[in-house]
Protein backbone atom coordinates (compact mmCIF):
# COMPACT_ATOMS: atom_id res chain seq x y z
CA UNK A 1 0.00 0.00 0.00
CA UNK A 2 1.23 3.58 -0.66
CA UNK A 3 1.08 4.11 3.05
CA UNK A 4 3.28 1.39 3.62
CA UNK A 5 5.74 2.40 1.05
CA UNK A 6 5.74 6.23 2.16
CA UNK A 7 6.46 5.04 5.75
CA UNK A 8 9.27 2.21 4.58
CA UNK A 9 11.08 5.39 2.46
CA UNK A 10 10.70 7.36 6.05
CA UNK A 11 12.58 4.92 7.37
CA UNK A 12 15.16 4.21 5.42
CA UNK A 13 15.71 8.15 5.20
CA UNK A 14 16.72 7.91 8.55
CA UNK A 15 18.76 5.15 8.77
CA UNK A 16 20.95 7.27 5.77
CA UNK A 17 21.06 10.28 7.65
CA UNK A 18 21.51 8.00 11.19
CA UNK A 19 24.40 6.58 9.16
CA UNK A 20 26.19 9.49 7.92
CA UNK A 21 26.33 11.24 10.80
CA UNK A 22 28.75 8.18 12.41
CA UNK A 23 30.40 8.17 8.80
CA UNK A 24 31.16 11.81 9.57
CA UNK A 25 32.78 11.21 13.03
CA UNK A 26 34.63 7.77 11.74
CA UNK A 27 36.49 10.51 9.14
CA UNK A 28 37.42 12.78 11.64
CA UNK A 29 37.94 11.15 14.70
CA UNK A 30 40.92 8.65 13.79
CA UNK A 31 43.23 12.01 13.68
CA UNK A 32 43.27 12.58 17.19
CA UNK A 33 43.36 8.60 17.52
CA UNK A 34 46.46 8.26 15.89
CA UNK A 35 48.81 9.09 18.37
CA UNK A 36 47.91 7.14 20.63
CA UNK A 37 47.71 4.31 18.10
CA UNK A 38 51.44 5.65 17.43
CA UNK A 39 52.31 5.65 20.74
CA UNK A 40 51.00 2.25 21.44
CA UNK A 41 53.19 0.57 18.39
CA UNK A 42 55.72 3.14 19.12
CA UNK A 43 55.63 4.16 15.13
CA UNK A 44 57.56 7.00 13.72
CA UNK A 45 55.94 10.03 12.18
CA UNK A 46 56.93 8.91 8.44
CA UNK A 47 55.40 5.11 9.86
CA UNK A 48 52.19 7.14 11.26
CA UNK A 49 52.29 8.67 7.91
CA UNK A 50 51.45 5.31 5.51
CA UNK A 51 48.42 4.87 7.83
CA UNK A 52 47.16 8.25 5.61
CA UNK A 53 48.20 6.75 2.28
CA UNK A 54 46.75 3.45 3.12
CA UNK A 55 43.15 4.85 3.56
CA UNK A 56 43.43 7.37 0.81
CA UNK A 57 44.07 3.97 -1.33
CA UNK A 58 41.25 2.24 -0.37
CA UNK A 59 39.20 5.15 -0.35
CA UNK A 60 39.67 5.20 -4.43
CA UNK A 61 39.45 1.12 -4.61
CA UNK A 62 36.11 1.48 -3.45
CA UNK A 63 34.31 4.11 -5.04
CA UNK A 64 36.11 2.70 -8.41
CA UNK A 65 34.08 -0.48 -7.06
CA UNK A 66 31.22 0.91 -5.41
CA UNK A 67 29.22 1.35 -9.33
CA UNK A 68 29.92 -2.63 -9.80
CA UNK A 69 28.37 -3.81 -6.37
CA UNK A 70 25.12 -1.13 -6.28
CA UNK A 71 24.85 -2.69 -10.06
CA UNK A 72 25.49 -6.68 -8.83
CA UNK A 73 23.51 -6.57 -4.98
CA UNK A 74 21.71 -3.08 -5.48
CA UNK A 75 22.52 0.10 -3.94
CA UNK A 76 21.06 -0.54 -0.05
CA UNK A 77 23.22 -3.86 0.06
CA UNK A 78 25.88 -1.64 -0.95
CA UNK A 79 25.94 0.29 1.74
CA UNK A 80 25.23 -2.68 4.62
CA UNK A 81 28.15 -4.21 2.97
CA UNK A 82 30.32 -0.28 3.49
CA UNK A 83 29.31 0.15 6.96
CA UNK A 84 30.03 -4.09 8.22
CA UNK A 85 33.53 -3.01 6.27
CA UNK A 86 33.66 0.23 8.81
CA UNK A 87 32.51 -2.22 11.40
CA UNK A 88 35.47 -4.36 11.36
CA UNK A 89 38.12 -1.70 10.63
CA UNK A 90 37.49 0.17 13.44
CA UNK A 91 37.34 -2.82 15.88
CA UNK A 92 41.01 -4.08 13.81
CA UNK A 93 42.22 -0.41 15.47
CA UNK A 94 42.53 -1.47 19.25
CA UNK A 95 44.71 -4.59 17.85
CA UNK A 96 48.49 -4.80 18.80
CA UNK A 97 50.15 -5.40 15.64
CA UNK A 98 50.27 -2.18 13.93
CA UNK A 99 50.15 -4.15 10.71
CA UNK A 100 46.67 -4.93 11.24
CA UNK A 101 46.15 -1.36 12.02
CA UNK A 102 47.89 -0.78 8.72
CA UNK A 103 45.50 -3.21 7.10
CA UNK A 104 42.46 -1.50 9.09
CA UNK A 105 43.35 2.21 7.38
CA UNK A 106 42.99 0.35 3.97
CA UNK A 107 39.78 -0.84 5.00
CA UNK A 108 38.34 2.25 6.43
CA UNK A 109 39.02 4.13 3.23
CA UNK A 110 37.51 0.89 1.08
CA UNK A 111 34.45 1.14 3.23
CA UNK A 112 34.03 4.96 2.97
CA UNK A 113 34.23 4.80 -0.71
CA UNK A 114 31.80 2.16 -0.77
CA UNK A 115 29.16 4.14 1.63
CA UNK A 116 29.86 7.32 0.41
CA UNK A 117 28.87 6.99 -3.17
CA UNK A 118 26.11 4.71 -2.52
CA UNK A 119 24.73 6.80 0.45
CA UNK A 120 24.27 9.71 -1.78
CA UNK A 121 23.33 7.90 -4.59
CA UNK A 122 19.82 6.50 -2.70
CA UNK A 123 19.05 9.48 -1.07
CA UNK A 124 18.71 10.97 -4.42
CA UNK A 125 16.93 8.22 -5.70
CA UNK A 126 14.31 8.86 -2.61
CA UNK A 127 14.17 12.72 -3.30
CA UNK A 128 14.05 12.84 -7.21
CA UNK A 129 12.11 15.95 -6.58
CA UNK A 130 14.34 18.03 -4.33
CA UNK A 131 17.63 16.06 -5.13
CA UNK A 132 19.94 19.52 -4.22
CA UNK A 133 18.20 20.10 -1.04
CA UNK A 134 18.17 16.74 0.27
CA UNK A 135 21.86 16.19 -0.13
CA UNK A 136 22.95 19.40 1.32
CA UNK A 137 20.89 17.74 4.34
CA UNK A 138 22.60 14.30 3.93
CA UNK A 139 26.34 16.44 4.12
CA UNK A 140 24.84 17.98 6.94
CA UNK A 141 23.96 15.33 9.27
CA UNK A 142 27.96 14.72 7.89
CA UNK A 143 29.30 17.55 8.75
CA UNK A 144 27.84 17.45 12.07
CA UNK A 145 29.68 14.03 13.24
CA UNK A 146 33.25 15.14 11.29
CA UNK A 147 32.85 18.01 14.00
CA UNK A 148 31.76 15.53 16.74
CA UNK A 149 34.23 13.11 16.50
CA UNK A 150 37.49 14.58 18.13
CA UNK A 151 35.36 16.23 20.99
CA UNK A 152 34.33 12.63 21.49
CA UNK A 153 37.84 11.44 21.53
CA UNK A 154 39.14 14.44 23.82
CA UNK A 155 36.51 13.30 26.33
CA UNK A 156 37.49 9.45 26.15
CA UNK A 157 41.35 10.29 25.40
CA UNK A 158 42.39 8.05 28.39
CA UNK A 159 40.52 5.28 27.35
CA UNK A 160 40.75 5.15 23.17
CA UNK A 161 39.97 1.49 22.84
CA UNK A 162 36.19 2.38 24.41
CA UNK A 163 35.48 5.24 22.07
CA UNK A 164 36.34 2.84 19.10
CA UNK A 165 34.26 -0.08 20.74
CA UNK A 166 31.38 2.11 20.98
CA UNK A 167 31.77 3.58 17.56
CA UNK A 168 32.24 0.00 16.03
CA UNK A 169 28.67 -1.04 18.07
CA UNK A 170 26.95 1.57 16.26
CA UNK A 171 28.02 1.49 12.74
CA UNK A 172 27.17 -2.75 13.20
CA UNK A 173 23.61 -1.60 14.25
CA UNK A 174 23.71 0.71 11.11
CA UNK A 175 25.47 -2.39 8.77
CA UNK A 176 22.62 -5.03 10.35
CA UNK A 177 19.29 -2.22 9.44
CA UNK A 178 20.66 -1.80 6.43
CA UNK A 179 21.01 -5.40 5.69
CA UNK A 180 17.28 -6.20 7.36
CA UNK A 181 15.95 -2.94 4.76
CA UNK A 182 17.52 -4.47 1.68
CA UNK A 183 14.77 -7.18 0.85
CA UNK A 184 12.14 -5.41 2.74
CA UNK A 185 12.40 -1.89 1.24
CA UNK A 186 11.76 -1.87 -2.81
CA UNK A 187 13.83 1.13 -4.71
CA UNK A 188 15.09 1.20 -8.57
CA UNK A 189 18.28 -1.13 -8.20
CA UNK A 190 20.95 -1.58 -11.01
CA UNK A 191 19.02 -4.12 -12.79
CA UNK A 192 20.30 -2.78 -16.25
CA UNK A 193 23.30 -4.59 -17.58
CA UNK A 194 26.41 -3.25 -17.21
CA UNK A 195 27.83 -0.30 -19.20
CA UNK A 196 30.49 -1.59 -22.12
CA UNK A 197 33.57 0.19 -21.66
CA UNK A 198 33.19 1.87 -24.37
CA UNK A 199 30.38 3.40 -23.24
CA UNK A 200 31.27 4.07 -20.21
CA UNK A 201 34.23 6.01 -21.45
CA UNK A 202 31.88 7.77 -24.03
CA UNK A 203 30.01 9.15 -20.83
CA UNK A 204 32.62 9.94 -19.24
CA UNK A 205 34.09 11.87 -22.27
CA UNK A 206 31.05 14.14 -22.41
CA UNK A 207 31.81 17.74 -21.71
CA UNK A 208 28.98 17.92 -18.83
CA UNK A 209 30.89 14.56 -17.63
CA UNK A 210 33.97 16.05 -17.67
CA UNK A 211 33.55 19.33 -16.34
CA UNK A 212 31.77 17.73 -13.65
CA UNK A 213 34.42 15.47 -12.59
CA UNK A 214 36.69 17.97 -12.81
CA UNK A 215 34.79 20.12 -10.46
CA UNK A 216 34.28 17.35 -7.86
CA UNK A 217 38.57 17.17 -7.71
CA UNK A 218 39.33 20.62 -7.44
CA UNK A 219 35.86 21.02 -4.70
CA UNK A 220 37.57 18.16 -2.55
CA UNK A 221 40.95 19.05 -2.65
CA UNK A 222 40.04 22.80 -2.04
CA UNK A 223 37.85 22.07 0.91
CA UNK A 224 40.61 19.99 2.36
CA UNK A 225 43.03 22.14 1.98
CA UNK A 226 41.49 25.27 3.52
CA UNK A 227 40.29 22.88 6.24
CA UNK A 228 43.72 21.14 6.98
CA UNK A 229 45.84 24.54 6.69
CA UNK A 230 43.97 27.65 8.15
CA UNK A 231 44.86 26.22 11.53
CA UNK A 232 48.72 26.66 10.77
CA UNK A 233 48.37 29.32 8.50
CA UNK A 234 46.58 31.38 11.55
CA UNK A 235 49.29 30.08 14.28
CA UNK A 236 52.40 31.42 12.09
CA UNK A 237 50.90 34.34 11.69
CA UNK A 238 49.62 34.96 14.95
CA UNK A 239 51.59 33.15 17.09
CA UNK A 240 48.87 32.75 19.60
CA UNK A 241 48.07 29.71 21.70
CA UNK A 242 46.21 26.63 20.65
CA UNK A 243 43.04 27.69 21.02
CA UNK A 244 43.03 30.90 19.22
CA UNK A 245 44.42 29.46 15.71
CA UNK A 246 42.11 26.82 16.16
CA UNK A 247 39.26 28.75 15.71
CA UNK A 248 40.17 29.64 12.48
CA UNK A 249 39.20 25.99 11.80
CA UNK A 250 36.47 25.37 14.15
CA UNK A 251 34.98 28.68 12.15
CA UNK A 252 35.27 27.39 8.43
CA UNK A 253 33.57 24.46 8.98
CA UNK A 254 30.85 26.15 11.55
CA UNK A 255 30.67 28.31 7.80
CA UNK A 256 30.02 25.15 5.83
CA UNK A 257 27.27 23.41 8.15
CA UNK A 258 25.45 27.07 8.51
CA UNK A 259 25.67 27.25 4.69
CA UNK A 260 24.26 23.43 4.25
CA UNK A 261 21.22 23.98 6.62
CA UNK A 262 20.41 26.95 4.34
CA UNK A 263 20.79 25.56 1.22
CA UNK A 264 17.08 23.51 1.22
CA UNK A 265 15.96 27.46 1.80
CA UNK A 266 17.82 29.16 -1.05
CA UNK A 267 17.16 25.98 -3.23
CA UNK A 268 13.26 27.12 -3.30
CA UNK A 269 13.95 30.24 -4.97
CA UNK A 270 17.08 29.56 -7.43
CA UNK A 271 18.51 26.34 -9.11
CA UNK A 272 21.05 24.40 -7.69
CA UNK A 273 23.70 26.53 -10.39
CA UNK A 274 22.99 29.62 -9.68
CA UNK A 275 23.21 29.11 -6.04
CA UNK A 276 26.40 27.59 -6.76
CA UNK A 277 27.46 30.17 -8.60
CA UNK A 278 26.12 32.93 -5.97
CA UNK A 279 28.13 30.66 -2.84
CA UNK A 280 31.14 30.37 -4.60
CA UNK A 281 31.35 34.33 -5.29
CA UNK A 282 31.30 34.54 -1.87
CA UNK A 283 33.59 31.74 -1.04
CA UNK A 284 36.31 33.76 -3.16
CA UNK A 285 35.88 36.59 -1.83
CA UNK A 286 36.23 34.41 1.88
CA UNK A 287 39.53 33.50 0.49
CA UNK A 288 40.67 36.77 -0.58
CA UNK A 289 40.04 38.00 2.67
CA UNK A 290 42.33 35.00 4.25
CA UNK A 291 45.13 35.52 1.56
CA UNK A 292 45.43 39.10 1.66
CA UNK A 293 44.82 39.50 5.48
CA UNK A 294 47.39 39.29 8.48
CA UNK A 295 45.59 39.13 11.80
CA UNK A 296 43.61 36.32 13.49
CA UNK A 297 40.20 38.34 12.80
CA UNK A 298 39.95 38.63 9.30
CA UNK A 299 41.26 35.24 9.06
CA UNK A 300 38.95 33.72 10.51
CA UNK A 301 36.06 35.81 9.29
CA UNK A 302 37.93 34.91 5.77
CA UNK A 303 37.65 31.09 6.82
CA UNK A 304 33.61 31.15 8.01
CA UNK A 305 32.79 33.14 4.37
CA UNK A 306 34.91 30.71 2.42
CA UNK A 307 32.91 27.64 4.20
CA UNK A 308 29.97 29.13 3.93
CA UNK A 309 30.44 29.68 0.27
CA UNK A 310 31.53 26.13 -0.29
CA UNK A 311 28.57 24.56 1.34
CA UNK A 312 26.47 23.63 -1.50
CA UNK A 313 28.84 22.95 -4.23
CA UNK A 314 29.36 19.61 -3.38
CA UNK A 315 25.92 18.50 -2.73
CA UNK A 316 24.57 20.39 -5.38
CA UNK A 317 27.48 18.65 -7.94
CA UNK A 318 26.13 15.72 -7.05
CA UNK A 319 22.68 15.90 -7.50
CA UNK A 320 23.03 17.46 -10.82
CA UNK A 321 25.32 14.55 -11.96
CA UNK A 322 22.54 11.91 -10.71
CA UNK A 323 19.51 14.02 -12.72
CA UNK A 324 21.87 13.98 -15.68
CA UNK A 325 22.46 10.44 -16.29
CA UNK A 326 19.55 8.96 -14.91
CA UNK A 327 19.63 5.01 -14.61
CA UNK A 328 23.45 5.55 -15.91
CA UNK A 329 24.39 7.35 -12.53
CA UNK A 330 24.88 3.96 -10.20
CA UNK A 331 27.34 2.78 -12.65
CA UNK A 332 29.20 6.35 -12.53
CA UNK A 333 28.73 8.16 -9.51
CA UNK A 334 31.62 5.80 -8.20
CA UNK A 335 33.97 7.59 -10.51
CA UNK A 336 33.48 10.72 -9.90
CA UNK A 337 34.07 9.78 -6.30
CA UNK A 338 37.37 8.43 -7.49
CA UNK A 339 38.24 12.02 -8.49
CA UNK A 340 37.12 13.69 -5.64
CA UNK A 341 39.14 11.93 -3.01
CA UNK A 342 42.48 12.44 -6.07
CA UNK A 343 42.06 15.58 -5.21
CA UNK A 344 41.37 15.92 -1.53
CA UNK A 345 44.85 14.16 -1.24
CA UNK A 346 46.33 16.31 -4.60
CA UNK A 347 45.91 19.92 -3.77
CA UNK A 348 46.51 19.80 0.45
CA UNK A 349 49.75 18.25 -0.25
CA UNK A 350 50.46 20.67 -3.24
CA UNK A 351 49.84 23.63 -0.48
CA UNK A 352 52.76 22.11 1.33
CA UNK A 353 55.22 21.30 -1.21
CA UNK A 354 54.59 25.37 -2.29
CA UNK A 355 54.62 26.58 1.62
CA UNK A 356 58.24 24.60 1.36
CA UNK A 357 59.82 26.06 -1.85
CA UNK A 358 59.00 29.89 -1.19
CA UNK A 359 59.03 29.35 2.78
CA UNK A 360 55.78 30.81 3.27
CA UNK A 361 52.47 28.82 4.16
CA UNK A 362 50.56 32.30 1.82
CA UNK A 363 52.26 31.07 -0.80
CA UNK A 364 50.53 27.43 -0.64
CA UNK A 365 47.30 29.00 0.11
CA UNK A 366 47.54 30.29 -3.33
CA UNK A 367 46.39 26.41 -4.38
CA UNK A 368 42.44 26.74 -3.09
CA UNK A 369 42.19 30.59 -3.72
CA UNK A 370 42.81 29.32 -7.27
CA UNK A 371 41.05 26.31 -6.47
CA UNK A 372 37.34 28.83 -6.11
CA UNK A 373 38.11 31.12 -9.21
CA UNK A 374 38.28 27.49 -11.36
CA UNK A 375 35.13 26.37 -9.58
CA UNK A 376 33.69 29.53 -11.18
CA UNK A 377 34.25 29.25 -14.84
CA UNK A 378 33.64 24.92 -14.57
CA UNK A 379 30.36 26.20 -12.82
CA UNK A 380 29.41 28.45 -15.40
CA UNK A 381 30.75 25.81 -18.19
CA UNK A 382 28.62 23.01 -16.59
CA UNK A 383 25.58 26.07 -16.84
CA UNK A 384 26.11 26.62 -20.46
CA UNK A 385 26.68 22.82 -21.24
CA UNK A 386 23.11 22.33 -19.60
CA UNK A 387 21.28 24.93 -21.69
CA UNK A 388 22.21 22.35 -24.71
CA UNK A 389 22.77 19.63 -23.23
CA UNK A 390 19.17 17.98 -21.14
CA UNK A 391 21.21 14.52 -20.53
CA UNK A 392 22.89 11.60 -21.41
CA UNK A 393 21.47 9.33 -24.32
CA UNK A 394 19.32 6.66 -22.82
Amino acid sequence: MPTDKSSRTKRITILAHAGFFLVGIANTMLGPVLPVLADKWSLSDAQAGRFFLAQFGGAITGSALSGLLMRRLGVITTIAAGYGGLTLAVLALSANDWLVGLASFVALGFSLGLTNPATNLLVAELRPERRAAALNLLNLVWGFGAISGPPLVALVIGNVLWALGGLSIALASVALAFARGASRFSLRQAKSPPLPVKEFLNSWLRPFALLTGTLAFVYVGTETAIGGWIAAYTQRIEHSTQPFWALATSLFWAGLLIGRAASPLFLRHVDEVRLALIALAVAFGGMAIIFASGGLTAVSSGAFLAGLGLAPVFPNTVAIFTRYFGERAEQLIGSLFVLASLGGATLPWLVGSLSTHYGALRAGLIIPLLGVGMMLALQTAIAFEMRFDQGAPK
